[in-house]
Parts: C-alpha cells; sequence; structure tokens
C-alpha cells in the first residue's frame, strides 16, 4: 500500500467476499412485515436490473402496490401480502423467434437476479414468484399487446427466516466437457 490508498486485490477480494456471501444468504421469503418499502429502494432495485448483461433489453418492469391489482395479479398469499410486487415482462413486438424464445428470457433472468440480490442489500428480502395469470396481468396493468409476464417479485422487510434450502452437490450438476 502506499499512501493510505487500498491496494487493488485487496478491494477485489473484499467485494468478492461480499459478493458471495450475499449470493449464499439471500433466500426467498413468503412472509412479510407490513414496513412500507422507500421509492428509493425501489428505484435502486430496478437500476440493478437495467445493469444486467442484455442482448435487446427487452426488459419492462411494473410496480405494484393496489392491494386490487395484486389480488388479481396471483392467486399466492404472499404475493398479496408483500408492501410491493414488481412484474417483470419481456416487449416481444418485433422479436425474432430467437431473440422471444431465448434471449429475452435470458435478460430478464439476469436482471431479476440483480434485483434479489439488490434488495438483499437493502434489507429486503424477495420471492421470484412464476405462478401467475399473464391475461389478468396484463389487463389490470394495462400492458401493451406483444408484452408478457415473465415473473412476480414480491419485495419487503421479512418477517420470517428461512432455513438455507438443499442443494445437489457439484458433481451431481456440473458436468466438463462432456455429459457422461
Amino acid at each position: 500500500m502506499q499512501s493510505g490508498k487500498a491496494d487493488r486485490s485487496q478491494i477485489w477480494e473484499c467485494k468478492k467476499m461480499e459478493l458471495q456471501k450475499a449470493v449464499r444468504n439471500r433466500r426467498s421469503v413468503r412472509q412479510y412485515r407490513d414496513t412500507p418499502v422507500k421509492d428509493e429502494q425501489i428505484r435502486r432495485i430496478l437500476e440493478a436490473a437495467l445493469w444486467a448483461p442484455c442482448a435487446n433489453e427487452r426488459w419492462r418492469f411494473a410496480v405494484v402496490r393496489n392491494e386490487i391489482t395484486k389480488k388479481a395479479i396471483s392467486s399466492q398469499r404472499h404475493v398479496h401480502r408483500a408492501p410491493v410486487d414488481i412484474v417483470v415482462f419481456i416487449d416481444l413486438r418485433g422479436a425474432d423467434k430467437q431473440d422471444a424464445e431465448l434471449y429475452a428470457i435470458q435478460e430478464t433472468a439476469a436482471a431479476i437476479q440483480n434485483m434479489l440480490l439488490t434488495a438483499h442489500e437493502e434489507g429486503l428480502s424477495t420471492c421470484w414468484n412464476g405462478s401467475f395469470d399473464n391475461e389478468a396481468i396484463c389487463e389490470y396493468i394495462k400492458a401493451p399487446e406483444g408484452w408478457r409476464a415473465v415473473a412476480v417479485v414480491s419485495v419487503g422487510y421479512p418477517a420470517e427466516k428461512p432455513d438455507p434450502p438443499e442443494r445437489k452437490p457439484f458433481d451431481q450438476v456440473v458436468y466438463f466437457e462432456t455429459i457422461e
């Protein structure tokens, strides 16, 4: 170290450790406190989504706080009870087959992961929900034709602390060069 400046490798190691801790400690939460989530927090979560790897930025996001809308878009109680739900859409207007079936899904998945980790950093909990009524979502949110919902991310302060989920061992899911 020179004159009080941090060595870049030390900064990298610190950041790497923080990220790995966040990846391993983040949980899907389905019970939230009634504490409101600040607009600034939602903005930071969505700004992180926009920095995800992307092909064509087909992602679109709708922030939902209205109780009637929440009940209309999903039958899951934790979606209704979360202070905020973020509906993640893909805008398929003008998309070719490869973009619609692959790239748009990949980039929204990456955006959602950024959202989950940023919410965790904010002290919030989330749940990535895939069970919802796309037609109801599009109707209630007035989404244009050609938009499709791919997820509803519930966001709030946790009222529970779930145990870590069990994961399959590395050697059961990772292969090198060929699958044999």
